[in-house]
């Protein structure tokens, strides 16, 4: 609608500035000069809406873009200015040449040779590029659809190299799901998501830096993740606390909107805390009990950099990442909303530099539950459906101290 509108207003604009400007009182002219100036103001921002839509459709779906065909933003920019370039200027063509003629406008038969020569060329030169955008439309679209075997080509030796590299450096990981929902209540200190969570009688609900009281994310029973963790580097017993200031989701953790916390006390000494009075309602995520699966972790193409000697060749990007989805399909069981130990899935750049020093503690994604006795599902989105992340030095984490974490969010 936005659209129309500014091309309407320009339109209108336009004709009365060209045929009525010497007739027309300075009052009009300025009125409609404004117009379409606020038109073309308004053409913009709808070109950059659709440019930054397309433009995140691509990247979201860059691992289907053959080597044949070379997108990037910029490009995709470009492609929907023009269309939108090209529209406008079809529509003003017309109607330029389909003006009736009167005695206060200018006669369509007394223009100039030149200016029906040069509207004609205007014509033809809009018929050959839209037909060249449809072209490039029906392209796009055929390649972010989905793409055949045949249309990809990958070099499978390549694809194979890659698949051997990954498998020899996976790491052991522990994925964490949600499990079905029960009537029945869930016992003091198990591992559950959101909720209040179960302390003993001295325990402080955390506060960040402003007053404002933390959301607990995760409860864990650290005896659940015992038979998981191979490398024995998580406390065996006791509890880990995840708390997250939802309110202003601070994107690095500072003035205290991230706190980890550990206990150590056993089960039969805790209780449910209250919620603060001035924790909104809207933050007090609805509990639901957790499990954990063993899962084999790979490093994403932005850690293999730090993991291996050779610089990474950008080059064989697409046959890597086609490594990483066959190993990732052939290895993933149930759906789960994140992950302890191995590797991130990284959005972005790599948080931390030293992958041997520091530990994934925890990975939490965006993620839809359904609560128990609750027939409408919650979510809970960090930024645009993106991930947080805790990170820890291994010494650290052996000293179960946990008040150092490395914090990020990253979001599409």
């Amino acid at each position: 609608m936005l659209l129309r509108l500014c091309l309407f207003g320009g339109i209108f604009s336009f004709f009365f500035l060209f045929f009525r400007w010497n007739t027309g009182s300075m009052t009009s002219r300025v009125t409609f000069i404004v117009i379409g100036l606020l038109s073309i103001l308004g053409l913009c921002k709808v070109v950059r809406i659709l440019a930054v839509d397309t433009a995140d459709e691509v990247k979201f779906n860059k691992e289907k873009v053959s080597h044949h065909m070379h997108l990037d933003i910029r490009k995709t920019r470009i492609l929907i200015a023009a269309r939108a370039l090209i529209f406008s200027m079809l529509i003003v063509v017309i109607a330029f040449l389909s003006i009736p003629s009167s005695n206060d406008d200018i006669l369509l038969c007394d223009m100039p040779m030149t200016m029906w020569m040069g509207a004609i060329a205007i014509l033809i030169l809009i018929f050959l590029l839209a037909l060249g955008m449809d072209k490039i439309d029906k392209k796009l679209e055929k390649f972010l659809s989905n793409p055949s075997a045949d249309e990809i080509k990958f070099n499978e030796k390549r694809v194979s190299h890659y698949m051997k590299l990954l498998k020899s450096l996976r790491r052991n990981s522990i994925q964490i799901s949600l499990a079905e929902n029960s009537n029945v209540p869930l016992p003091a200190g198990c591992s559950k998501y959101g909720g209040r969570p179960d302390v003993a009688d001295d325990f402080q609900w955390p506060h960040d830096t402003s007053g404002r009281p933390l959301s607990l994310l995760l409860q864990i029973d650290c005896a659940d993740l015992a038979p998981l963790d191979r490398e024995g580097l998580l406390p065996s017993s006791g509890q880990l606390y995840f708390f997250y200031e939802l309110s202003k989701m601070n994107r690095s953790g500072q003035k205290n909107a991230v706190q980890v916390i550990y206990n150590d006390q056993p089960s039969s000494q805790l209780h449910p805390l209250d919620y603060p009075a001035n924790l909104d309602k809207k933050y007090q995520l609805q509990e639901c009990r957790l499990q954990f699966f063993q899962r084999r972790s790979i490093p994403s193409i932005e850690e293999l950099g730090h993991l291996t000697d050779k610089p990474f060749n950008d080059k064989y990007r697409f046959e890597y990442e086609e490594a990483f989805d066959r190993l990732e399909e052939s290895w993933t069981g149930i759906e789960g909303i994140g992950s302890m130990l191995g590797f991130a899935f990284l959005i972005q750049e790599p948080i931390v530099d030293d992958l041997s020093d520091n530990v994934l503690l925890l990975e939490l994604d965006s993620s839809e539950y359904w609560p128990k006795d609750d027939k409408t599902p919650h979510d809970l989105t960090f930024g645009d459906h993106g991930i947080i992340y805790f990170y820890i030095k291994r010494e650290d984490l052996q000293a179960r101290r946990f008040d150092s974490i490395k914090f990020a969010m990253q979001s599409y």
